[in-house]
Formats: structure tokens, sequence, C-alpha cells
């Protein structure tokens, strides 16, 4: 058997184990297929949601996306590369009914690259697209509670996952440690109001590992990195800092935002870990398109996060440093 039909074997090896070790919630991975792309505003061209999976590890990964069209090929190639996990993907609104414990089972962690998560996108008679914030309902709420009491799944956020939930679900930001909305004004975080947050693509930057012991960062050295560079509130005292970028983050720096004009100077934190309830919680803001996925210093740190999500050790740092969030 030459090298490719081997490569080739074990991927759909992979593909049927998966599938059955994740029976339980097969139908939910199925429906995620047929979900109906939401209406997005002009130029951007969605790809029809599918559910996929990939790779041969014993560490199994839930990958969670929504929103924009994204590099679907490239995100999922940089997930394979993990040699050490399983993963398998889902799109909202079908991932929220992952909040329960009872069908999150199968899996050791969340991975999120999902942007706003309980946000509807419908085009009017007038052909003005309108966007509508919906709250999570009662049950979601209580089964993403009763997820981070059980602590025994280690979450990952990374990029754009930070603007999920922002208007509706107060409790959610405070799961990952900061929040954004690119296109609305943030009102009453902790108690402060927020011009909409600031995006600037393609930035050249400089991200220093302020943190060298952590098992996240374990390895890994100062590196630069082509990136999408953020402006949103973090809340610094409630984290514990990995990473930061020699971007600075003030509104002038984002010319071509205006509604993000009189937001306050931000954080230069672009990574970190903190507890939610019992459960493990990694953020790192890289990851916007191939040109970071491709970056081995951000593989390598997306790949420890996981690692790390998942561990014994991560999960008994937890349950010995709860944080109330609900």
């Amino acid at each position: 058997m030459s090298k490719s039909d081997n490569k080739s074997s074990l991927s759909r090896r992979a593909l049927m184990g998966g599938m059955a070790a994740a029976a339980a919630s097969a139908p939910l991975i199925a429906n995620a297929q047929m979900v109906r792309p939401p209406v997005l505003p002009p130029g951007m061209n969605p790809q029809p949601p599918r559910a996929m999976q990939g790779g041969v590890g014993k560490t199994k990964v839930l990958f969670i996306t929504k929103y924009h069209n994204f590099d679907r090929e490239n995100l999922f190639a940089t997930l394979d590369s993990f040699d050490d996990i399983t993963w398998t993907h889902v799109e909202h609104p079908a991932a929220q009914n992952f909040y329960d414990p009872d069908l999150a089972a199968p899996y050791d962690v969340l991975l999120f690259y999902d942007a706003f998560a309980g946000r509807t996108f419908e085009r009017q008679s007038d052909g003005v697209i309108a966007n509508q914030e919906n709250a999570p309902t009662p049950k979601m709420k209580r089964d993403f509670e009763r997820l981070l009491k059980n602590g025994d799944k280690g979450l990952v956020f990374f990029h754009h996952s930070v603007a999920s939930w922002a208007h509706t679900w107060p409790e959610y930001r405070e799961v990952i440690g900061a929040t954004a909305d690119w296109g609305k004004p943030l009102k009453n975080i902790r108690g402060k109001d927020y011009a909409a947050s600031g995006a600037l693509p393609n930035v050249e930057q400089r991200i220093t590992v302020v943190n060298k012991t952590h098992p996240i960062t374990a390895g890994a050295e100062d590196f630069g990195i082509v990136d999408e560079a953020y402006l949103f509130p973090v809340f610094e005292d409630s984290v514990i800092p990995l990473l930061r970028t020699d971007f600075n983050p003030v509104d002038s720096a984002f010319p071509l935002r205006p509604l993000t004009k009189g937001h306050p100077p931000g954080s230069n934190l672009t990574g970190w870990v903190k507890t939610a309830e019992r459960t493990p919680v990694a953020y790192i803001q890289h990851g916007h398109d191939n040109k970071a996925w491709a970056n081995p210093s951000f593989r390598k740190l997306l790949s420890n996060a996981i690692n790390w999500a998942a561990s014994p050790e991560a999960k008994a740092w937890a349950r010995a440093n709860p944080k109330k969030i609900f």
C-alpha cells in the first residue's frame, strides 16, 4: 500500500471511528449539514454548512463555528496537523445543543471559532439586511451552567469567538474574560458602555510570551505573526495573561471603522487562561486566516491549549480555583 493510500485508509477509519464514538450526538451533527445558512451582508458569500470529522488522536474535540465564510480546507488541515486529537465540526444553531453535558459527553474539549451566536440575519422586503439579537433559552443557560459546574470538559476559544452572545448573555462574556462586537456598541459591560469594537486585518505583530511556565506556552518563544488585530473590552482582573502583542489597540488604529471612534484604549493581551465555575478556559486572539493558521507558533499554542484544557491537571486546577459565574 502506498503512503497516500495508507493515509486515505487512516482517514476513512478515523471518520468511521469518530462517528461511532459520538453516536449519541450523530443526529445533531447530521442536522448541522441541513441548517439553512443565514442571510449575510452583501459581499459575504457563505459556503453551505456541513459536518466534518478528522484526526486520529485520543483527545476528542468538538469544533464549533458560526457566522462568516472561512477557508475551511486550511483550517481543517490545521486541526488535522494536531496528531493527538480527533475533531468533529458542528455549526450554530445545532452547536447550541452541545451546551447540554449529556450531549457533550463524548468530547474532552469544546473548541470555539464562532461569532455572533444568538444573532440572526434576515433580508427585509426593501433589501436591507437586518439582524436581531436573540437571548439564550432557559434550557441553554441551565445546560451551560451545568456543563461548567461539572468541570469535566475544557473550553478553548480563539479569534472571533469572543463576539458570541455579547448583548444577551452577560455570564457568557465572563466565561471567556472579554467580549466584542465589530458592528454595534456594547452596552453595560460591567457597568460601562463601549463604542463598537475594532478589527484591522493583515497586521504585522510581534507577540511576547509573558508567561513561559504555563503548559500552553511550553517551548514557545516570542514570535511574529500577520493577523487581524482587535480592540474590545478585556477583563484583565479575571484572567492569567499568557501573550501580549506590540500592536497598540486604540480607536485611531481603525480608521475604516467609524463606529469604533470613542472606544477607550484597549488591552494588548492576546492570550490568557482562567476558570469558569469548575472548568478550565483558554482564549487565544489569533487565528483569522491561513496566514495565522500556518504560523508554527500559532499552531503550537492552539495545540497546547487543547491538550492543556483536556488534561487532568487543568481540570484539577479549575476545581481548586473555581470562579463563580452563575
